[in-house]
């Protein structure tokens, strides 16, 4: 098991673009907070305040509105991950 849990900050909220950048172990209950003083929202809702962004990543998630706004791959532009072996990985999302 690997824990995310303290990988929980918000590095960047790009008005301008609609953008956040953030670490995995953000919940979503911050980050609506976060993007709602902004007049913005992270659409992705599955019903749990305490959800990570990594556990949404890692589960496709969607909620009551991904009829509307689409699941999690819907709103990711990019990932950046550490490897076991210490090399990066950087892929870009489906949006």
């Amino acid at each position: 098991m690997l824990s995310l849990e303290r990988m929980n900050r918000i590095l960047e909220i790009d008005e301008a673009n609609h953008v956040a950048v953030v670490e995995p172990g953000v919940t979503l209950g911050e980050l609506d907070r976060a993007t709602a003083e902004r007049g913005l929202v992270y659409p992705i809702f599955p019903g749990e305040n305490s959800a990570t962004i990594g556990g949404n990543v890692a589960t496709n998630a969607g909620g009551m509105r991904a009829v509307k706004y689409g699941v999690t791959r819907n709103q990711v532009l990019g990932l950046e991950a550490v490897l076991p072996s210490g090399k990066c990985f950087a892929a870009a999302g489906n949006s």
